[in-house]
């Protein structure tokens, strides 16, 4: 940890919480864990990063602010969903808020899985293991699609992989409702014109300013699984608008899976499978 970060590990928020170390640094803000002393449980706390106002797309801190509340209120009406983080308590301090959530023990990202497979020779993820994750994210989304709620940043970065004495699989956990909305609220914490997600990920209607949708979040669970399952992303260019392009056909996927994953990954969202139909389809898929 640098200097700033040892200081700033010794602080108590709400005379409740202390931080103990940093967990993880994203564009949005930083993740701790810390320890609750009321429970005397540990907890992973995020924290907004405001940085000072900068050039043209440089986002305004009360923008930064305003979506760490709106992701508090997501969490905390998917409390009870299956395969999302839990909220626990949300602090403010100096005007900024942190969310307190869940500390998922011995978990590490799907992204993470994946690199240490690929740097160990053994390849990406077999396709039933794939399809396991995915069963899990998508009921995940289907439970914040009812209540209004898009995530709008699927990716393998945000899928936590956990040991879970309750199955021989462990947990998966969708994290980082960070820029998630609203289907029926209005675009107030998206500055305009501003394409938020990870390119990549970013289904095409989004690309060229359409609102996120449920069928958005899907296209992204298909690139995520794909990355998954073939070791690299559907569309041969990167960034940009790539995934306006047209996907390469999956190789390592098996016929079950990658038939579904190349309808994920269909450009327009009315090709798209819905909820249902993706279910069964990876449930088909990890059994192989």
């Amino acid at each position: 940890m640098s200097d700033d970060e040892h200081q700033r590990a010794e602080r108590v928020l709400a005379d409740r919480y202390e931080l103990r170390r940093p967990l993880g640094t994203g564009g949005m803000g930083r993740v701790w864990l810390a320890h609750d002393r009321r429970l005397r449980r540990e907890v992973a706390v995020k924290e907004v990063l405001v940085r000072p106002a900068g050039g043209p797309g440089e986002e305004p801190s009360e923008v930064r602010i305003a979506r760490a509340f709106g992701e508090a209120w997501s969490l905390a009406a998917l409390r009870e969903a299956p395969h999302v983080v839990t909220v626990h308590d949300v602090v403010e301090e100096d005007g900024r808020p942190r969310i307190v959530m869940e500390y998922v023990r011995g978990a590490a990202t799907l992204q993470e899985a994946l690199d240490e497979r690929l740097r160990s020779g053994r390849g990406p993820l077999p396709s039933a293991r794939a399809a396991r994750i995915g069963l899990a994210l998508v009921r995940a989304l289907a439970a914040g699609h009812h209540l209004g709620i898009v995530h709008r940043d699927v990716k393998p970065s945000n899928v936590l992989l956990a040991p879970d004495g309750s199955g021989p699989h462990g947990r998966v956990v969708l994290t980082d409702y960070g820029i998630a909305q609203h289907m029926t609220g209005s675009p107030s914490h998206t500055q305009a014109r501003q394409v938020l997600g990870t390119p990549g990920y970013l289904a095409p209607e989004q690309l060229y300013g359409s609102p996120a949708t449920p069928a958005s979040d899907l296209f992204a669970l298909g690139a995520t699984l794909y990355v998954a399952v073939e070791g690299t992303g559907p569309f041969a260019e990167v960034g940009g608008r790539a995934t306006a392009t047209t996907p390469r056909p999956p190789r390592l996927a098996g016929s079950r899976l990658g038939g579904l994953l190349t309808r994920l990954l269909a450009a327009s969202p009315l090709h798209r499978p819905g909820h249902g139909e993706v279910t069964n389809g990876l449930r088909e898929a990890a059994e192989g």
